[in-house]
């Protein structure tokens, strides 16, 4: 068993022994894909190393196994392409999946996150604290509920610009685009979104056929 499932699973058994109800439920997927969902504090989240984890306002961590590789195919497509068109306009910087973001008591790390040079925003030590304009997530299996369901309100709430997920083993492209007080979501199983935010910019939709170049 690995440190991290190691860490995971003392900290479950901690929990059932408290007598706390789990609000969320942990994954497993045969492949050795994870997504646990364990009690925790923010000091338990900063101590964490190497293990891409999260943390919720109720007091729960949120720990991710490894990407897969047809993820990391997919994210080095999104993130070589938006990189080289934010910085030949110098438009701010783009940051991937290790950095952390603060949006009010929580922490998370997006796949992708575009932050403007003009962000009221600020960077400390480990994390921007704020609300980028653009997220994108890299949807997979284990993470489909979390990422479409809790995370994708937290970003519409902090009113997060433009919210992308890449849905490559469905073949979907999911992307909320801010419009006033609300937003308008576009649903794509084929072609490509010209972003409304970075005019020129477009992400495509993936699937297993296009996602290993």
């Amino acid at each position: 068993m690995a440190v991290v499932e190691k860490k995971a699973a003392k900290k479950r058994a901690a929990a059932k022994s408290s007598g706390r109800k789990g609000k969320f439920r942990n994954e497993t997927h045969p492949a050795g894909e994870y997504l646990y969902f364990v009690e925790g504090t923010l000091e338990d989240f900063y101590n964490l190393e190497e293990q891409k984890a999260e943390f919720l306002e109720e007091g729960i961590l949120v720990m991710h196994s490894p990407a897969s590789v047809t993820h990391e195919r997919v994210f080095r497509q999104i993130f070589r392409s938006l990189c080289d068109f934010v910085e030949e306009k110098g438009l701010g910087e783009v940051l991937g999946s290790q950095l952390t973001i603060v949006l009010g008591k929580r922490r998370f790390a997006p796949d992708i996150v575009f932050i403007s040079k003009n962000n009221p925003g600020k960077f400390g030590e480990v994390e921007f604290i704020g609300a980028p304009e653009l997220v994108v997530e890299i949807v997979s299996k284990t993470t489909r509920p979390y990422d479409l369901k809790i995370k994708r309100e937290i970003y519409r709430e902090y009113k997060i610009r433009e919210i992308y997920f890449i849905d490559y083993l469905n073949k979907t492209l999911i992307v909320d685009v801010l419009q006033g007080d609300g937003y308008v979501t576009h649903t794509l199983k084929e072609g490509q979104f010209a972003s409304v935010l970075l005019k020129g910019f477009a992400v495509k939709c993936f699937g297993a056929s296009n996602s290993s170049t």
